[in-house]
């Protein structure tokens, strides 16, 4: 038996989980977290065999909370599921250390598929989607962080420096240091040019 919890902010999205992972016999969702905070709790109290995280929840990114959880070498193998395109995300979450990434479009035969195949050991990667980065191919916004991708997306997506703020619970400054930096990192001079180098990159912010 396979035991896993789902770290997923969305009561509907763990609602569907159930309903495609309940009936399957080797499968079992043994916990539910709706934040990174109460996910690291619970597995502070409990074993799992397999983590199926969120990418974007209120406070902590799932980035951040899948390095805090990769920080322990005895952690369960973590499988992203996320609404964000594989081509844009996937790479960086095998970076920060997920096992495997499904999209929530995927089909629920392929999320089974990968859940077996990280709890038997093995990646899952959908298809095109290269094991690790390329060093020939990296973009200017691989020297990103996670937290001021995260803040590009945002920008880009048409969010002021205050709703930022309120969405990723930080202060103004440290927004507009993060825009700042961003700005630096990518060569540019202005949220317009942000704007044509998201386009230009497939950069937007679907909400995951």
């Amino acid at each position: 038996m396979i035991r896993l919890m789902i770290v997923d902010d969305h009561p509907l999205i763990r609602l569907g989980l159930h309903q495609i992972l309940d009936p399957i016999e080797d499968i079992e969702i043994a916990a539910e977290a709706d934040s990174g905070v109460q996910a690291l709790r619970l597995l502070e109290q409990q074993t799992f065999d397999l983590i199926v995280l969120d990418m974007a929840m209120p406070g902590r990114s799932g980035v951040e909370i899948l390095r805090r959880i990769c920080d322990d070498k005895q952690a369960p193998p973590v499988l992203i599921y996320s609404r964000f395109p594989a081509d844009q995300y996937a790479e960086r979450t095998l970076r920060a250390g997920a096992a495997g990434y499904v999209v929530k479009s995927a089909a629920p035969n392929e999320l089974v598929h990968a859940i077996r195949s990280l709890a038997a050991g093995r990646r899952h990667l959908p298809p095109g989607v290269p094991g690790t980065a390329a060093a020939g191919g990296r973009t200017r916004h691989d020297q990103l962080s996670e937290r001021e991708f995260e803040v590009l997306r945002l920008i880009v997506g048409g969010h002021s420096v205050t709703a930022i703020a309120n969405a990723l619970s930080l202060s103004i400054k440290t927004v507009s240091t993060h825009r700042t930096r961003i700005l630096r990192k990518l060569a540019l001079t202005s949220t317009a040019d942000l704007v044509h180098y998201a386009i230009e990159h497939g950069i937007d912010d679907h909400s995951a």
